[in-house]
């Protein structure tokens, strides 16, 4: 400042570095300082520091009344001679000093020195959020106590993610009341990201998944994980996996797509519960981070069992922002639960922000600087290797290994930040899923139904829901062909029927069925019914959530009351029972879905309806024949000559 120190009409501001965000211009902050007629201006707050016995001597102002030496302006010769109000040790609270400069009422008054108490230019967030509106109508922060528009923003004291959160929508960085969804004004800006279409400028990588628990729908997780369209030849792999139980299924997956399969990495290892169960969960992020360095990558992908990614693009999105530590939103489907938080408390768990509920429905998109992140974090190296993360942290139990590298990411002031710009998946609901049957998640429409959805419906289903009845295929007439069911959902309940200690299907195919309320089956087959295998109210979901949207496009003017009294698998084979009489069915309409494959696993078979002289026999797996079940569509199930063949019956609406 020496060099100015006769400057007379030269304005110099000084302010906080890390904690401070500008408002406005530079003339709009001139011309407000020059209205006050102060020839230095010092920033207010509610409390009074380091030095509580100075009250007494503080004269009373409008607005705040206590001093801050955060922020400060005026001319400079002003500015010089209070640098020169008394010689101070190096060590001497700078705070204090401008304290004694300004409760020095004679000094005060030549050198016209005020606060800004009503914030006409700064505003200190402590102790005073509540009077700030973030003033979307306006586009300026507001002072609504005060009737004011600060200027300068400063999150002194514990006020950093306040800080952080007016950031992310001033100066003009999101504007909520531009479209449906607000318009972030910063996220078209190439400054500082990088150019993913350019594979020469992607980073090396690493993505580390983490089997902590059991874990539904596992080899979607890790199948589409090795599907993410990034360059082999620039990414590491490594799996965690502390869950015995999970141990065969993931070797099996990993002998697919990487020892036998086509996924060529960079480097790959996983590691069974044998070297990771002794570990703590802390210590385990920490060593996968730690790989990082060694293998000389430039990000870090953290990906927990718990999400399921539904695009191939979330790796490269995620590196094209550049960000020290960034994630993309991802939700429970139908629930406000999330991996961010916009605040936190003070012991660091969650604590609700005020725009959280506006983010996790996605009624503003953006970039969001946050507090907390989790389940799916992308890492840049720079921060790991400045030791500015960690996952080690003693204030936190074990369990708590996220919120402990939080923390120590927000307390070295790493930004930690979320992106729901696009639509990259969600968070799978983890508790009480069970481990007593074979295929477990075929029992988890109900608590993940998304997920069984991608799983176990046909890829094609939700293009039938669109078309007209003349649209659909009728291989017959009145009998409607649509895709229905996944192969992987007749892999599983076709083996999760074999699996079953002794032969469940034993037994069945006789006219006396105790199984049915009446005992008697007219025209019997050798089947399971889903009564057996407590899988009834999972299949009544399957009808009404996707069946029955088909039904009401074929059979127009009738709408699936949600009944099916007989649901279940039918098993021909060669040396068992090989065709089925003619007979009606006990329902209004039926379903037949097949299970395995014509011509394949087995030959012969198929639905003969005699009326219509129609026989229907090469069905795809998956694929669904809708009919009417009494009346008009008598029909006989053909002999197969060779093989097993398996169907999926529904009697609905009987």
């Amino acid at each position: 400042m020496e060099q100015y120190k006769d400057e007379d009409d030269m304005i110099v501001m000084f302010t906080d570095s890390y904690d401070v965000i500008f408002l406005a211009d530079r003339d709009e902050i001139v011309d407000n300082f020059r209205s006050t007629g102060a020839n230095f201006l010092i920033s207010a707050e509610n409390y009074l520091w380091p030095d509580q016995s100075l009250d007494s001597q503080y004269p009373d102002i409008k607005g705040k009344k206590y001093l801050c030496s955060g922020m400060m302006m005026g001319y400079a010769s002003t500015f010089w001679a209070i640098l020169n109000y008394k010689e101070i040790e190096n060590t001497y609270d700078d705070q204090l000093f401008y304290t004694h400069v300004y409760l020095d009422p004679e000094f005060r008054t030549r050198h016209k020195i005020q606060l800004d108490g009503t914030s006409k230019i700064f505003h200190n967030l402590h102790g005073a959020e509540r009077e700030i509106d973030f003033g979307f109508g306006s586009k300026r922060v507001t002072n609504w106590e005060q009737g004011t528009r600060p200027q300068v923003l400063h999150g002194n004291g514990p006020t950093k993610i306040s800080l952080n959160r007016f950031g992310n929508y001033h100066p003009k960085v999101f504007d909520p009341t531009i479209g449906n969804k607000g318009k972030c004004l910063i996220c078209d800006e190439k400054e500082g990201t990088i150019d993913i279409e350019k594979t020469e400028e992607l980073p090396t990588i690493l993505t580390t998944m983490f089997i902590t628990e059991r874990t539904p729908f596992l080899d979607y997780f890790i199948n589409k994980t090795f599907s993410q369209n990034y360059p082999t030849e620039k990414w590491h792999v490594r799996i965690y996996n502390r869950v015995w139980g999970h141990a065969d299924h993931i070797q099996e997956l990993v002998n697919y797509h990487v020892t036998n399969g086509e996924k060529k990495f960079a480097s790959f290892k996983l590691m069974q519960p044998k070297e990771t169960i002794s570990k703590k969960l802390p210590e385990l992020y920490q060593e996968g981070m730690q790989a990082c360095l060694d293998l000389e990558c430039g990000f870090y992908f953290v990906m927990d069992s718990v999400i399921t990614l539904t695009s191939d693009e979330v790796l490269k999105d995620l590196v094209h922002w550049n960000r020290s530590v960034i994630t993309t939103q991802l939700t429970q489907p139908g629930q406000y639960w999330s991996n961010f938080w916009g605040d936190v408390s003070k012991d660091g768990f969650y604590k609700r922000a005020p725009d959280y509920f506006n983010l996790v429905k996605r009624e503003r998109q953006g970039l969001w600087n946050v507090a907390f992140v989790n389940h799916l974090v992308a890492i840049r190296s720079d921060v790991i290797r400045d030791q500015k993360v960690s996952y080690i942290n003693s204030r936190y139990d074990d369990s708590n290994y996220d919120i402990g590298f939080n923390a120590n990411a927000r307390k070295n002031n790493v930004f930690l930040y979320m992106v729901n710009l696009k639509q990259h998946g969600h968070l799978k609901r983890m508790e009480n899923y069970t481990s007593h049957r074979t295929h477990n998640d075929l029992w988890q429409i109900f608590t993940n139904p998304q997920d069984w959805k991608l799983t176990y419906i046909h890829p094609s289903f939700d293009e039938y829901l669109t078309k007209t009845r003349v649209e659909f295929p009728q291989p017959c007439p009145d009998v409607y062909h649509f895709p229905l069911l996944s192969k992987q959902f007749s892999w599983h309940i076709i083996h999760e029927l074999e699996s079953i200690p002794g032969d469940i299907f034993a037994g069945s195919g006789n006219n006396n069925d105790q199984r049915l309320a009446g005992g008697y089956e007219n025209v019997p087959t050798v089947d399971v019914h889903f009564t057996q295998i407590n899988f009834q109210q999972e299949w009544l979901k399957v009808l009404r959530d996707y069946v029955a949207p088909i039904q009401r496009r074929v059979f127009e003017g009738y709408s699936f009351h949600g009944h099916a009294l007989l649901s279940f698998v039918v098993k021909y084979h060669e040396k068992g029972q090989r065709e089925l009489r003619p007979h009606h069915d006990h329902s209004t309409f039926t379903t037949n879905t097949a299970l395995n494959r014509q011509g394949i696993d087995y030959d012969g078979g198929g639905s003969y309806f005699i009326r219509q002289n129609c026989l229907v026999r090469d069905v795809d797996i998956g694929w669904t024949l809708m009919h009417p079940g009494r009346l008009t569509h008598y029909h006989e199930g053909k002999e197969i000559t060779r093989g097993t063949r398996y169907i999926l019956v529904s009697f609905n609406d009987p």
